[in-house]
């Protein structure tokens, strides 16, 4: 009964659990960067968004965060030494209870349900666990604190289970005192000092009221990564500002407890990351956001669609010339789109346009045609600068250009650009062009990275010479033959209009990534099912720009990507209503018991 249940459980399973990474080398009495780097492996060593980090709070960006609330609905019927230190609850969107009958794989059951959830940023997060590290991961002015708690959640998405996309973390603080904490007491000398489970049968706990006060005076927000391998980054850190107390006998019950997991390392703190180009948000009523950055693709690698000569993409060339996530991610786009798979969802909340802005010039990139930058920003086109293919913000009109709302979240609208032959194939289907409208979530703390993006797909069929698509007309013709810029004077268009009929179709939905490098993972992808029409001419004079850029290679798709444990979700048209603004998971059974050993084995997640 236990491992059936099990079978059901949407658990993150940690990659490369099974190698051990350590904290220290043994006898040192505080935690080596050394020993963390050569252990880990992985983005832990090469991730540029990594955490945790120090918190220089004269350098916060002051804005206007929303505010956090929690709503956490369970009871506590065990606790967990997890080898790696204290936590409560699985690392699951259900409910577990305790099995005192159990003799089996597992000591607790999945009972199914929710614990709860918190508003993190506008969204709805589900709440999955909390558990402790000591000392503090991160640190305020160069200052460590004696124990941390991470409230470890993730985006209320299906299509998220069993991955480590979408997920936010609340931190809490303790300064040591000669108090002991009230709250930790209910429970604390219940933590088995040896890795497994005890039962906990004192009183309920209200972590609701545990966070009341702290949640009011605010927080520390920026995006990281989890703090243990594989240190999957793209993580939303809020971390608060206010702190609770914390006694030496509670300390102390957690250091001999890692002393005894962990071959007498009595400490679970990894050393604090490089702030690299991130900033960090502190909440502030009123306050004004810092003007932002372009996202810019890293690398100056020569990365290649097929060797010259070749007609179509080449799987083995993309692979040796991308690298990077490319190579090794497992959350890869573009997928083949498997209509008979895909999970039928209800709830899922509409997309709606709102796209506000007018095209000065149009872009060819090097690899493709597109409009607008990828920047918040509205941009224009620079006839003094037009010599050396420039173009620079307007500062009196640089605004904003509008956005979407993709499940219920703000996205602000960066660019679209456009695939020939399509990159998403449906039901093993490919199309002769495809659309992407790039957005990003509506966050400051975001700007200049690539996280918490969001794509709008729309893909074309092949029309006669009498079906050219009219709204591609307007300025296709344009676009510049070779890498650069051309002025656009033409009608103005109107995306939200383009696209209210496709809206009203529906759409498929999955996390996948960039398709160019650095292929980045944890993109929202959202395939609108109704197609448009293309002509052979306008196909055609994609491929002749794209054969001057790419010496002679002619077509700008990525091979699409194994699905892996992902699921497609497919929104139903009758349960909600799909449009567009006129104004402008489970884990496969297969290899089960090997994932639920290396959660158990290391299920420290931040």
């Amino acid at each position: 009964m236990i491992f059936a249940a099990a079978v059901a459980l949407l658990q993150v399973a940690l990659v490369g659990a099974a190698s051990e990474w350590v904290y220290a080398y043994a006898g040192e009495p505080v935690a080596n960067e050394v020993a963390q780097e050569a252990t880990w492996g992985g983005l832990c060593t090469t991730g540029k968004e990594q955490s945790p980090i120090n918190v220089v709070t004269s350098a916060t960006v002051k804005t206007v965060n929303p505010v956090i609330e929690t709503h956490f609905d369970t009871d506590v019927s065990y606790v967990k030494n997890t080898g790696h230190g204290f936590q409560l609850f699985e690392t699951s969107p259900a409910n577990h209870s305790y099995n005192a009958t159990s003799a089996g794989i597992s000591e607790v059951d999945n009972i199914g349900g929710s614990k709860g959830y918190s508003f993190i940023g506008g969204a709805k997060f589900n709440f999955y666990q909390v558990h402790w590290h000591s000392p503090s991961e991160n640190t305020v002015d160069g200052t460590s604190f004696p124990l941390e708690a991470h409230f470890v959640h993730q985006l209320d998405d299906k299509a998220l289970h069993g991955g480590y996309h979408r997920l936010a973390v609340i931190g809490l603080l303790y300064d040591l005192s000669t108090e002991c904490n009230k709250v930790l007491d209910k429970f604390w000398d219940v933590f088995p000092k040896a890795k497994g489970v005890a039962p906990y049968a004192g009183d309920a706990l209200n972590l609701n009221a545990k966070l009341n006060d702290e949640l009011k005076s605010g927080y520390y927000h920026w995006y990281g990564s989890l703090t243990t391998p594989p240190c999957t980054e793209g993580v939303s850190w809020n971390l608060l500002k206010r702190r609770q107390k914390v006694c030496q006998q509670q300390l102390d019950h957690i250091k001999t407890a890692l002393g005894t997991t962990q071959k007498g390392i009595n400490f679970n703190n990894r050393v604090p990351m490089p702030l690299n180009h991130r900033i960090v948000t502190e909440t502030a009523s009123g306050a004004p956001v810092k003007p932002v950055n372009n996202i810019v693709l890293e690398g100056t690698a020569k990365w290649l669609y097929a060797n010259k000569g070749e007609t179509k993409a080449n799987a083995s060339v993309q692979e040796s010339t991308w690298g990077g996530l490319c190579k090794t991610g497992h959350e890869q786009s573009p997928i083949n789109v498997v209509t008979a798979s895909t999970q039928k969802v209800v709830g899922q909340k509409p997309i709606i346009t709102h796209m506000s802005t007018r095209a000065s010039y149009v872009k060819n990139t090097g690899h493709g045609f597109q409009v607008f930058e990828t920047s918040p920003k509205s941009h224009k086109y620079d006839k003094a600068a037009a010599a050396n293919k420039y173009v620079s913000v307007d500062d009196a009109s640089g605004s904003a250009k509008g956005y979407s709302m993709i499940n219920g979240e703000k996205f602000n609208f960066y660019q679209v650009h456009w695939h020939t032959p399509s990159e998403n194939t449906v039901n093993g289907q490919s199309f002769p062009l495809e659309a992407h409208f790039v957005h990003q979530l509506d966050d400051a703390a975001l700007h200049g990275t690539y996280h918490r993006l969001a794509v709008i797909g729309l893909l074309y069929e092949l029309g006669t010479d009498d079906e050219c698509n009219e709204f591609l007309d307007k300025f296709w013709n344009t676009f510049p033959t070779l890498k650069g810029v051309t002025e656009y004077t033409g009608d103005d268009f109107d995306m939200n209009t383009k696209l209210t009929a496709e809206l009203s179709h529906g759409y498929y939905h999955w996390y996948g990534s960039l398709t160019t490098p650095p292929c980045t993972e944890g993109v929202s992808w959202n395939l609108l099912k109704k197609t448009e029409k293309v002509c052979q001419g306008q196909v055609d004079r994609l491929k002749a720009a794209l054969a001057a850029t790419q010496d002679g290679i002619a077509f700008n798709n990525r091979v699409t990507m194994p699905l892996n444990h992902r699921i497609v979700t497919n929104p139903q048209k009758d349960c909600h209503k799909i449009h567009a603004a006129s104004a402008f998971q489970h884990m496969p059974l297969s290899g089960f018991s090997i994932i639920l050993l290396a959660a158990q084995l290391a299920f420290n997640l931040v």
